[in-house]
């Protein structure tokens, strides 16, 4: 960031929120790592159960403008090439994980969760069927990280989605 550009109440928010406890603690247990921030989105990988042929952990891009009072919304990202991940490198899985990541829920361009700002709208049911997991500005980031990451560590979560 240029020192001569003021910092954001977002940015500062979000800076914050990745030096509280609850983000460390998970990146010391490898849950996840903080790849980079380029405001507004911020690159995390998330690790994910060994499966045979599958990568030990994930990309994801958050757009976390608004943070922490608007949700962020995240994608699977290739963290190399900085670019979306190819829907046949997805997660798959038996039930939920296929349900979550939906290469057909707005072009892939979101996880279909109810943590996400994206996937939220017209889910106002999803308020009161899974309120664990509607974003909470008191939570932020880590709180949407913690739902992927239960994912990938599911025995819901079978690997790469191929072909």
């Amino acid at each position: 960031m240029d020192v001569l550009q003021a910092e954001r109440p977002d940015q500062r928010a979000l800076r914050e929120d990745l030096e509280r406890g609850d983000f460390a603690l998970g990146a010391h247990l490898g849950h996840w790592r903080l790849v980079r921030i380029d405001w507004p989105a911020v690159l995390i990988e998330i690790a994910a159960a060994p499966r045979a042929g599958a990568p030990d952990r994930y990309g994801f891009r958050f757009d976390c403008s608004g943070y922490p009072h608007a949700p962020a919304t995240g994608r699977l990202w290739d963290i190399e090439a900085n670019a979306p991940l190819p829907a046949r490198a997805w997660p798959s899985g038996r039930s939920r994980v296929v349900a979550v990541f939906r290469s057909d829920w707005k072009g892939g361009a979101c996880l279909y969760l109810p943590c996400d700002r994206v996937s939220i709208e017209g889910h106002d049911n999803w308020r009161h069927e899974h309120p664990a997991q509607i974003w909470k500005p008191e939570r932020g980031l880590v709180g949407y990280l913690n739902a992927v990451r239960e994912l990938l560590a599911s025995s819901d979560y079978t690997g790469v989605r191929g072909g």
